[in-house]
């Protein structure tokens, strides 16, 4: 019976350290689904900011469009001054108006009209090719923008897509501990059964149960029970920290990890934290007491920024 009792023992105490990692274990993961939420939201952002620049590129392309065919416009009505100049001096040279002059009011007529229609070219070729080098200006900086943009989506693509393999693997590894905590169970359960049916064939008197002791009783009684369960809204005082390392749970510190007194809030609890997001229940503090949990942060400087704020939380 003793040997059965032993086995039973070494099963029991497998099965608190597969718990033990069990535990650590979803607390890592609800840290990844968190920083997966960001990633997918990152993405989101930047298929937003590609879409303004393309429909932004759109719109220069069409406008450096309608600028080209000004300055088609332009040279066509240049022709038509030039044309118009010759058919009526008879030359648009001013040496040959001069010379085929009649009188000096008609070369000096001749002149000026060559004068103002070389102007007014001038100035109807130069807005338009002005106008077309801006465009063109404007278009190459928004293509190097939107090649910027896909970079930084693939980028974001890349790292949303590590981070659901990540997932994925931690969940597998969550659900083979948790089998093997099913069978470990089931055979503890199977040599417990046999060592009393061993115990009762052996024993010829029934024993009483052993009195509880009352010391075991008051130290139960008096055992802090969180008050805190899922799905309820609890008021807190929130302060930032950017401490790295294994946390009171074992697992890193990351965004969306934040440190309660697991006498208020139980370790593990997700939670829902407005102004920061999806957070995990995975630290202590030596001045994390009551409502008051410490949110991590990827720097000094973004925990400074935090400060202290009062929040409504809600518990999953």
């Amino acid at each position: 019976m003793s040997g059965l009792r032993s086995q039973a023992a070494s099963l029991r105490a497998d099965d608190n350290s597969l718990e033990a990692r069990a535990n650590a274990a979803t607390l890592e993961l609800y840290a990844l689904e968190a920083e997966l939420g960001r990633a997918r939201s990152a993405v989101e952002s930047v298929a937003a900011r590609k879409a303004v620049v393309a429909s932004d590129r759109a719109a220069a392309r069409k406008q450096l469009a309608i600028a080209r065919t000004a300055l088609h416009a332009s040279e066509s009505q240049l022709a038509e001054l030039v044309r118009g100049l010759y058919e009526q001096s008879g030359a648009t040279d001013p040496l040959a108006i001069l010379l085929g002059a009649a009188s000096l009011d008609e070369a000096l007529t001749g002149l000026d009209s060559l004068s103002r229609a070389a102007g007014e070219n001038n100035r109807i070729i130069e807005q338009a090719r002005s106008s077309r080098r801006r465009l063109a200006s404007l278009d190459a900086r928004l293509a190097a923008r939107e090649a910027e943009l896909v970079q930084l989506a693939a980028a974001a693509t890349d790292r949303a897509r590590a981070l659901e393999q990540a997932v994925g693997t931690r969940e597998s590894f969550v659900a083979g501990l948790r089998q093997q905590q099913g069978l470990n169970a089931a055979r503890i359960a199977s040599i417990e059964a046999r060592a009393q049916s061993a115990e009762s064939r052996t024993l010829a008197i029934s024993t009483s149960a052993a009195p509880v002791s009352t010391a075991v009783v008051d130290a139960a009684a008096s055992t802090a029970t969180p008050i805190a369960t899922s799905g309820m809204t609890i008021t807190v005082s929130t302060t930032g920290y950017a401490l790295r390392g294994r946390t009171a749970t074992g697992i890193p510190t990351a965004p969306g990890v934040v440190a309660v007194d697991p006498s208020i809030i139980p370790l593990g609890t997700r939670l829902t934290i407005p102004g920061y997001g999806e957070a995990i229940a995975a630290d202590t503090g030596g001045a994390v007491h009551g409502n008051v949990i410490d949110l991590w942060f990827a720097s000094a400087a973004q925990a400074a920024q935090w400060g202290r704020r009062t929040v409504t939380i809600t518990l999953r």
